[in-house]
Formats: structure tokens, sequence, C-alpha cells
């Protein structure tokens, strides 16, 4: 076979792969651009969410009552210097680094407030979906047993240690929720019980709601391989895999395609130029991230 007839080939394969992968992913890429969407935009599909922007003016302004940053870091500065020994220092940089967000919660709506502290913008999410109206009862037991996270760590420590690794700090990050369903003549529940407190949520199972952003917001926030092993979720988190090695996959095939196509060289050329540009300005911007 000659090398032509084998580069015809290979294009011919090359071709295939970048349209079969596209089709096989097209459900993934689906659930992950829908849930991207509803990440970025709170009110999407929903009728009942709403988004308001506005300035606080005059007396609402939240300046006044935030100290002088530059002041303020000068100030922490001098005691690290003094609890540390430093000789000298220099300040750079100062600024605040996110968005500042309260939340106000009545019987109609959860208020989700983003407050950008410098230029007084704020941005309010008016989210009704999000009282809790399925909570039926909430209180607090004092159960004879209660865990205790200081022996919990002190055990999962020692268990390190046996494979030779020594823990500095130890905290407990997240412990898990006890949950069951309570079924009685009346009605069908579900208990929330916080192995930690004794506080505990009654929510009607009849009372909720199916929300689709929810669904899909909660989906694309799935990951990790599960650590109990294989099941449908481990499924879920292989296809999340199979679509960053398939992305890897269509940009080289698109640029194999691309090459050989000489009439859009110039033009293909000039928009990955333009894209290379931006990417590493946006990049750049967001070295920060990194550290």
């Amino acid at each position: 076979m000659s090398n032509k007839s084998k580069l015809k080939k290979f294009h011919k394969l090359n071709r295939r792969i970048h349209l079969y992968a596209g089709l096989f992913m097209i459900p993934y890429i689906f659930i992950f651009g829908l849930s991207g969407l509803m990440f970025n935009h709170a009110a999407f599909m929903s009728e009942n969410r709403s988004v308001e922007t506005f300035h606080l003016e005059g007396d609402s302004q939240l300046n006044n009552l935030f100290p002088n940053i530059n002041t303020f870091a000068a100030s922490i500065a001098d005691s690290i210097k003094n609890q540390n020994n430093i000789n000298s220092f220099k300040l750079d940089n100062i600024k605040y680094s996110n968005t500042m967000i309260l939340r106000y919660t009545n019987k109609e709506a959860d208020h989700r407030v983003k407050i950008d502290i410098p230029t007084n913008n704020v941005e309010m999410i008016v989210l009704p979906d999000f009282v809790e109206n399925n909570t039926v009862n909430r209180g607090i037991i004092n159960a004879p047993k209660k865990l205790n996270t200081d022996d919990i760590l002190q055990k999962v420590e020692k268990a390190l240690e046996n494979r030779g690794i020594t823990p500095d700090r130890s905290r407990a990050q997240r412990i898990p929720n006890l949950e069951f369903d309570l079924t009685t003549n009346d009605n069908d529940y579900r208990v929330i019980y916080n192995l930690q407190s004794g506080d505990y949520r009654l929510i009607d199972l009849h009372q909720r709601k199916f929300k689709w952003n929810y669904f899909f917001v909660n989906l694309h926030q799935v990951h990790g391989y599960p650590v109990a092993g294989f099941s449908l979720e481990w499924l879920f988190v292989f296809f999340a895999d199979s679509l960053a090695v398939l992305m890897i996959i269509w940009a080289i095939s698109g640029l194999i395609m691309w090459y050989k196509m000489k009439r859009q060289f110039v033009i293909g050329l000039v928009l990955i130029g333009v894209s290379i540009i931006i990417a590493l300005a946006i990049m750049i911007n967001q070295l920060e991230l990194g550290y």
C-alpha cells in the first residue's frame, strides 16, 4: 500500500473519529452545557426567579462600614511583623478578593445579594423555589449517642501513621448526615439528622417539587469516582473523563482537517491565532487561581 493511500485512509479514519466521538458524547455535552448555563444564569429555566442589578447610593453605600483597606492591611502586617520578628515588609496588590454575598430569606423567597464593595454595585437574585416550604418541622434530639469528631480524627490519624504518614493538623471538614424515610398512615417523610449537633429536619415528601434547574446544577457538580466502587454515579464520572479525552481528540482531529483544507488555511490560521491570544490573556488574568 502506497503512502498516499495510507494517508487517505488515515484522514478518513480521523473524520470518522471526529464524527462518532461527537455523536457518542452528545448526551453528556447537553448536560454539561445546560448545567453550565444554569451556573452562570441563576434565573435560567425558572419563571419565578428574577435578577435585579442596582447601585447603592448615598447613605446606603457600604464603604464607610469597611475599614480603609490600605490602613487595615498595614496594621495587620504590623502585627505579623511583631509576632514573627520580621524586620521590614512591603505591601502590594491590596484588594477585596471576592464579591460579598449576603442572603435574606422571608416567606416569599430567598434573596441572594452580591455586592462589589469598591463600586457598591449590587446584583440581587430572587429565588422563590429556595424557600424551605417543604420542611414540616425542625428540632433537636438529645440522643444518648452523638458523634465525637475528635475520636474519629484520632482513629484515622492512627491509621495514617500506620501507613507512614504523620498528620500535623486535623479537622472534620464534612460529616455526613443521617437520612431516612419515615412512613406514617397519613404521609411520607424524610428525616435529615445531624449526627454532631442532634438537629433534624422533617421533610414532607409529597410537598417536594421536582425542579429542572436543581437537577442539572446538582448533576453538574457530581465529580470524583465514588469510594464505594462501581455504580451509575461511577459511570457518570467516567463519561466526564471520556469527554475530557475526546475534547482533546476533537481538537487534534479538527486541526488536522483544517490543515488539509487549503482554501480555509488563512482564515483558520487567523481564528486560531486570535483564540490563542484571548486564551493566554484570560489565563494570565486568572494566574492567581493557581496558588
